[in-house]
């Protein structure tokens, strides 16, 4: 492959600075969006060129996608307004996907989340089940599902688009599914919407870095949903083994476990997808973190 230019959003996030980096290493020159330049010193350090702009200000994003052949959006706003939830994951995405239209980019490629099917997940969820873009009293939900919509209407005129929706994205480091987790649990005690018979759809932070590359690049990938899940997973081995190793106190609210089971073969089968990081690795790295911490 001849070394192609990847816009990425989102890369000062939690979860989009492992796909720059997998990105990179990759053979992509990585161009990484940022909305201050305070932000520009950590991406540079990474091998990255950090460009001014902001997808919640369309005026700012012809320029940061010029010469891009592949976009990987996963700038997002996940608080409570619903407003800028709109601005930010809808309009944001729309105005973002229509530069690069208009930019001649190859291929967009945009980091959803499994949420867009609603809270909790339909059991036996796949990348075909439907999406609730109705749902406003979780502003996260109902704005990204309304955000891949809008990114529909741009790829019927001609963009070619991947989507990715992951899971719960878990790394013993720059993680709230991960190291952050372990912090909370000893801080606050056990989460109060936790159930500890619910099942996780888990991802991790390096594999969905490894999706997105081949979402990026694979030709079987151009006009593919995908979830990016790694494994359905019990609390009682994820959020329970950390409290045990904190010494926390387990809680059982008041509520029926969610157990719904997502499909997580469509990735393997057409991409080739293969796991970088596992499940129990990740595991006795926070178990371990837990038990530092704890002590």
């Amino acid at each position: 492959m001849e070394q192609e230019t990847a816009l990425v959003t989102g890369a000062t996030g939690h979860a989009l600075w492992a796909t720059a980096k997998e990105l990179r290493r990759a053979g992509y020159t990585t161009r990484t969006l940022a909305r201050s330049q305070e932000q520009f010193p950590a991406l540079a350090a990474e091998g990255h060129d950090p460009v001014l702009g902001d997808v919640a200000s369309p005026a700012t994003l012809a320029a940061a996608v010029k010469g891009s052949d592949v976009v990987v959006h996963g700038a997002v706003y996940s608080g409570q307004d619903w407003d800028t939830a709109v601005a930010v994951n809808v309009d944001g995405t729309r105005a973002l996907a229509e530069t690069a239209l208009e930019a001649g980019v190859r291929r967009f490629v945009h980091i959803s989340t499994i949420s867009v099917h609603g809270d909790p997940q339909p059991d036996g969820l796949t990348e075909d089940s439907p999406l609730a873009p109705d749902c406003k009293e979780i502003p996260y939900i109902g704005s990204k599902a309304r955000g891949e919509l809008a990114l529909a209407e741009v790829r019927s005129k001609g963009l070619e688009t991947v989507v990715i929706r992951p899971g719960a994205i878990c790394s013993a480091e720059r993680s709230q599914w991960g190291n952050e987790m372990v912090e909370r649990v000893r801080a606050r005690g056990w989460p109060a919407s936790f159930h500890p018979d619910d099942v996780i759809p888990w991802v991790h932070t390096d594999n969905l870095a490894a999706m997105s590359v081949l979402a990026a690049q694979h030709p079987d990938a151009a006009g593919e949903i995908f979830l990016g899940v790694d494994e359905n997973i019990e609390n009682h081995d994820y959020l329970v083994r950390i409290a045990d190793a904190l010494g926390v106190e387990v809680v059982t609210p008041d509520r029926a476990p969610e157990r719904s089971i997502c499909r997580v073969g469509k990735i393997h089968d057409r991409l080739g997808y293969h796991p970088l990081r596992s499940f129990r690795e990740t595991m006795d790295q926070l178990v371990e973190l837990a038990r530092k911490e704890g002590g």
